[in-house]
């Protein structure tokens, strides 16, 4: 019997009707809400609830990788690539270490990434209004 969910038919909604822009940075913060539920799982013991939450952060993570254009992107998205690599190891090591100080770093690192696109995005904003 399946259950209507209006939470997750918002949230389809929403990608299905987002532009690109606005789509990285739901993924941002899908990947860092999912890093802080992976952090408050480890903190009160809850294994099950930590490998599903670590488990979605690394799928963010992969979705922001899938999203990178190698050719036009050319330095930047192969520093991005690498950088995103390396946040989906820090995740397994958070998940076999119950380390909650390297899912602290891949939060920061995940925030910062993000408030960079939202300058880069108001950046070119204001180019094209100009």
């Amino acid at each position: 019997m399946s259950h209507y969910n209006p939470y997750l038919t918002y949230n389809q909604i929403q990608v299905e009707t987002s532009d690109q822009k606005k789509l990285i940075l739901m993924v941002y913060d899908a990947a860092t809400r999912f890093c802080r539920e992976a952090r408050q799982a480890i903190t009160s013991g809850n294994v099950q609830s930590k490998g599903a939450a670590i488990q979605k952060a690394y799928d963010a993570i992969s979705e922001l990788r899938k999203s990178l254009n190698m050719q036009q992107g050319k330095d930047v998205a192969q520093s991005l690539n690498k950088l995103y690599a390396f946040l989906g190891h820090q995740l397994t090591l958070a998940n076999l270490n119950n380390d909650t100080e390297v899912l602290d770093s891949v939060i920061t690192v995940l925030s910062d990434l993000r408030t960079t696109w939202v300058q880069v995005f108001e950046k070119e904003a204001a180019a094209v209004a100009d």
